[in-house]
């Protein structure tokens, strides 16, 4: 069985079982040598661009894309490349996983029950958004994500 682990489930600890294949994007090789967690043995792989291209787009129609970090993205891509189970507490990587059909699993904390749909909204104004802006284009307010009904 080959699995995709993001950073964090590798910082808190996550242990594979023996008979499985990791695999890692070098963005998240970068994270854990910076957090000195370098004993997991792991095959270091980049993701071919088509795939981080069908991860972006499905994140942009769940309202994911504005809080995925680049490693977050690659680890889905190589997931959804490798036909892997992905290993990650992140919800935001859990929703769009589940949107383009790969199978994940949560390490310590409850997983996602349902596939969202994010907006943005004005705290302000009370104005939605389907993309983030870093103040609100109409009163400067600050911008929530909020989930779409």
């Amino acid at each position: 069985m080959k699995l995709v682990v993001d950073a964090s489930a590798i910082i808190e600890g996550f242990i594979p079982p023996g008979d499985c294949e990791v695999i890692i994007p070098s963005s998240v090789e970068d994270e854990i040598k910076n957090k000195g967690m370098d004993f997991l043995v792991y095959r270091v792989l980049s993701p071919r661009e088509c795939f981080v291209e069908k991860v972006r787009e499905a994140a942009r129609k769940t309202g994911d894309l504005d809080v995925l970090s680049k490693a977050d993205i690659d680890v889905i891509s190589l997931a959804l490349q490798e036909n892997a189970t992905l290993i990650s507490d992140d919800y935001a990587i859990q929703n769009v996983a589940s949107v383009l059909g790969i199978h994940w699993e949560e390490i310590h904390q409850q997983g996602i029950k349902e596939v969202r749909k994010w907006r943005w909204r004005c705290e302000s104004c009370g104005r939605y958004f389907s993309k983030y802006y870093p103040q609100c284009p109409v009163c400067g307010g600050k911008l929530r994500r909020v989930k779409s009904k």
